[in-house]
């Protein structure tokens, strides 16, 4: 008896090996050198973002824009950004971006005006992790006061303009991701000092 189920369990362990070698024997033949697997089911897609070549993308947001005794030409602002640029590594880009921000204030005649403070810039961008990255830049920036009023520019200036920014990619696709970055930036003017941006912007971003 006891060789009998000796036998039966040599039996089975044996088939179970022999159907194990025909299957990668099988498994081997079919994906031969020189030959894919089946079509719809090739390896899955990589995960998060593939980042290469072109690079585009615009961004809106909130935020303020502040100066020395600046009120009330300053205070919220909307903001808006646009760039372009390319990879110099899956990691590394290089961009050239133009981002402003726009103030609305009534003056004591209840006139309607606005300041908008505006840098162009080019800039270095760098994926310290997957989905979180650094920015910096130099440019030019501008500055102007206008009458909304009567469509007349009051003041106006440009200067020497350094930026930066730091955002978290909150949506990855293949080659598009959708990112929350803080930005912060200044403008250094002669006649009326420095004037600063600061915005919490929500980016769409193309690579």
């Amino acid at each position: 008896m006891r060789a009998r189920i000796s036998l039966a369990l040599g039996l089975a362990t044996l088939a179970v090996t022999l159907l194990g070698s025909t299957s990668n024997a099988h498994a081997q033949r079919y994906y031969a050198p020189g030959y894919g697997p089946p079509p719809g089911y090739g390896p899955p897609p990589p995960r998060g973002v593939y980042r290469q070549g072109l690079v585009l993308g615009f961004s809106g947001g909130l935020g303020a824009i502040t100066a020395d005794n600046c009120n009330p030409e300053c205070g919220a602002a909307g903001l808006l950004e646009g760039h372009i640029g390319a990879m110099l590594t899956p990691q590394l880009a290089v961009l050239f971006e133009v981002w402003g921000a726009w103030h609305p204030w009534t003056d004591v005649n209840g006139d309607s005006r606005s300041t908008t403070n505006t840098f162009i810039t080019g800039a270095l961008q760098y994926w310290v992790t997957n989905i979180f990255w650094l920015k910096g830049g130099v440019g030019v920036g501008y500055i102007e006061t206008a009458n909304d009023s009567v469509n007349v520019v009051t003041t106006n200036e440009t200067g020497l303009a350094l930026t930066g920014a730091a955002g978290i990619e909150l949506l990855q696709s293949y080659n598009f991701a959708m990112d929350l970055a803080f930005r912060a930036g200044n403008g250094f003017y002669s006649a009326g000092g420095s004037a600063q941006n600061y915005a919490l912007m929500l980016g769409f971003n193309w690579y």
